[in-house]
């Protein structure tokens, strides 16, 4: 897991290197984005619960070249037990071609050991087009294929190559409020029966000129899941962004 992540950062900052120049030589300018997401829950009582949910986003642009790192953590737990444990790790790197295509590639890691996943990577690779960019509403689409390397809970792995598709519709209801939504769609293509839809909607309302206020619902469909195991998961998170 570790190499595989190394590797991926490793391509990613190759592509955001500062020896990258602008045409009159002169080093491309980095423009650094970091936003973290903090919800934490906790009962006593006559109900004991704990959740936690954090998340950080760095992003960073560098004339044509885009670099992605993200980290999802969910974790709940109930009277000592753990009721919820999910980790996602993102990292990707894109080209700009033009002003409406890009190209990209990245590396997508998951464990969810209540769905069934002790580890899951998705190497991706593909293009994206900006199909709509107005003052308040930007519409993306992706195409493209993956590598997929699999282990359940039980130890059994599956390794298969499958295509990839994507969604991005953004609309900002300000300056500083907005709607995102993003979906996914994974088909394994040595199984028809084997495919993933996942799905993320997204309101930020601003709280103060750095702090805003998150609400996100998402969900994540298998729909040859790990045996024994539900089909979709669907987590409500809300919480506070901090950009810095």
């Amino acid at each position: 897991m570790i190499r595989r992540l190394v590797v991926a950062l490793s391509c990613c900052w190759l592509l955001c290197a500062p020896g990258t120049l602008r045409a009159q030589g002169q080093p491309a300018r980095a423009i650094s984005k970091v936003t973290a997401d903090l919800g934490f829950v906790q009962t006593g009582g006559n109900t004991q619960l704990t959740t936690l949910n954090v998340g950080e986003r760095f992003t960073q642009q560098r004339n044509r070249l885009a670099l992605l790192q993200q980290l999802t953590i969910v974790y709940s737990e109930q009277r000592d037990t753990v009721k919820a444990s999910q980790l996602r790790v993102i990292t990707r790197g894109d080209y700009r071609i033009d002003q409406i295509l890009s190209v990209f590639l990245g590396v997508t890691f998951d464990r969810n050991a209540f769905a069934g996943i002790r580890r899951r990577f998705d190497e991706q690779v593909g293009i994206q087009a900006r199909l709509f960019a107005g003052q308040r509403d930007t519409l993306r689409l992706e195409g493209g294929g993956t590598v997929t390397q699999e282990i359940n809970l039980a130890g059994v792995q599956k390794n298969f190559p499958a295509a990839r598709a994507a969604s991005s519709w953004r609309h900002a209801f300000n300056r500083t409020s907005y709607f995102h939504q993003t979906a996914e769609f994974l088909p394994n293509m040595r199984d028809a029966d084997d495919w993933r839809l996942n799905t993320e909607s997204t309101v930020v309302a601003p709280i103060s000129s750095k702090v805003g206020l998150k609400v996100s619902y998402v969900v994540r469909y298998d729909n040859l899941p790990a045996p024994g195991y539900e089909d979709m998961d669907r987590l409500f998170t809300t919480g506070l962004q901090i950009t810095f």
